[in-house]
């Protein structure tokens, strides 16, 4: 009972009331509409099955040490509560829009008879499973995230082919079996809590604890080995802090700029294969929409969560457009090499599927656009600063700001992939051939909207309004 008082107390911390309620009717609307329009509830496993891919994904962002705050730290783990009975108290109230998007989607799939009991139950079990088993792969490293949510995302996917396999039948065909199903997954959760690493953090946060031997200096005695010598110029230096980062805690460093083009280069390259093993335009759609769809999303919350690691002391030392325009070139170089391969995988699918060029020209304003309206976004929704040792300095408050951030996100998504639609039409109505030469205008017109906010925000000096907006919001924010 005092883990579900704890969670009550961070569910009041977090969220704002209305942020709870919106989802809700939202996804009663979607319901409602398919099973309208459809006939059919497995058509709500599709939707189902393809929001959990995606907020498994999600977790995959490194905000390991979001979960657990400075303000814990301090205040929270110096009393006698175990830090693990903290962990799942947060997980509850960090995943509050799982039991409401579950049982919003039971509520039209299952008629009013005592076998609604059944799936009452079962989604409240697979709640549980899925906000321990996010907030277990967020803690994690990269190869326990893999380890841990490649099996259960693959069942998942299987799960489009053959429904039974997946634990989410058990919403529309509620059987025993079933909730023992979701039982052995939430067991499964509860049995893969990063317990060492929790208590770690509790005891040991600003390892203090720690005994290292000291680093030998370098044989020019300058500083100590292996640390990063810094460029004199301004340029230099914005860049260098761009393309690399360290890791407080270990003490490794690493370059953001070379594991993003590897990564995007790896992934792009099996997309490509993909791309060029299935046929059919219906697969080639899927394939292609949902590829762009994770790309430009997943590029909008890394975007932006970069910017908890800023410090505006750094932008105080010189003018403050100067800074910001450096810094969004910078962020503008890395997109670019980190969205190149992607340029190039959809171009190499439009020798094929013609309207998948569309895709590869609309990351093209994405990569002139994102750097700064990222930052921005996450200036508005308001991303609490990480300072030392990583460690967050106040809870994220989920508000109506992150919903109106989304819808922006999903009109500026629809845009990008008008020229898309477009084309995809003319593929099956070959009398409509003009609808390609009104997606050939509208994607000029879009490269050149987006030339032009690159100009204004990065190359002249006339976005000056708008950083100094930037600054005084993460001000605002505690940001030092």
């Amino acid at each position: 009972m005092r883990v579900l008082k704890i969670a009550y107390f961070e569910i009041k911390q977090m969220y704002r009331r209305w942020y709870s309620i919106l989802p809700s009717l939202f996804i009663a609307i979607i319901g409602s509409f398919s099973i309208v329009i459809t006939g059919n509830p497995k058509i709500i496993l599709d939707y189902l099955s393809f929001l959990i891919i995606v907020m498994i994904l999600t977790s995959y962002v490194p905000l390991r040490y979001y979960s657990i705050t400075k303000s814990v730290i301090d205040f929270v783990f110096t009393t006698q509560i175990d830090p693990v009975e903290y962990y799942i108290a947060n997980a509850i109230a960090a995943g509050l829009l799982y039991p409401i998007f579950l049982i919003a989607f039971t509520v039209f799939t299952v008629r009013l008879n005592p076998t609604i009991i059944y799936c009452l139950l079962n989604a409240l079990i697979l709640s549980g499973f899925f906000v321990l088993f996010t907030s277990n792969v967020r803690m994690g490293s990269w190869r326990s995230k893999l380890l841990l949510s490649a099996p259960i995302l693959t069942v998942i996917c299987l799960g489009f082919l053959k429904p039974e396999i997946s634990p989410l039948y058990g919403l529309i065909e509620p059987k025993p079996i079933y909730i023992a199903y979701s039982l052995a997954l939430l067991v499964l959760a509860i049995l893969t809590i990063p317990k060492n690493n929790i208590r770690g953090l509790a005891v040991n946060a600003y390892e203090i604890l720690s005994v290292r031997t000291p680093m030998p200096r370098s044989m020019g005695g300058a500083g100590v080995a292996g640390s990063i010598e810094f460029p004199r110029t301004v340029w230099g230096v914005i860049w260098a802090t761009s393309t690399h980062n360290r890791n407080l805690r270990s003490g490794a460093r690493y370059n953001v700029f070379r594991g993003l083009a590897i990564a995007s280069t790896s992934l792009a390259i099996v997309y490509t294969v993909l791309a060029l093993l299935i046929r059919g335009t219906i697969s080639q759609v899927f394939l292609s929409a949902f590829s762009f769809y994770m790309v430009y999303f997943y590029l909008y919350i890394f975007a932006s969560s970069t910017i908890s690691n800023e410090r505006l002391w750094l932008n105080l030392s010189i003018e403050p457009t100067r800074y910001f325009r450096y810094r969004m070139l910078a962020r503008t170089l890395i997109m670019t090499v980190a969205l190149l391969p992607w340029i190039a995988a959809y171009s190499i699918q439009g020798i094929y599927f013609r309207p998948a060029i569309y895709l590869a020209i609309a990351l093209i304003p994405i990569i002139m656009s994102a750097p700064s309206l990222s930052w921005l976004a996450g200036a508005y929704v308001g991303v609490p600063q990480r300072r030392e040792l990583q460690l967050v300095q106040r809870p994220v408050t989920h508000s109506l700001r992150i919903y109106l951030i989304f819808l922006v996100l999903f009109i500026t998504l629809a845009i990008y992939m008008t020229p898309y639609s477009l084309a995809l039409v003319t593929i099956y109505y070959p009398r409509l051939s003009i609808l390609g030469l009104i997606g050939d205008a509208f994607t000029a017109l879009i490269l050149a909207a987006s030339t032009v906010f690159f100009y204004y925000a990065v190359v002249s000096e006339r976005g000056r309004g708008m950083w100094a907006w930037l600054v005084n919001r993460l001000s605002e924010f505690g940001y030092v």
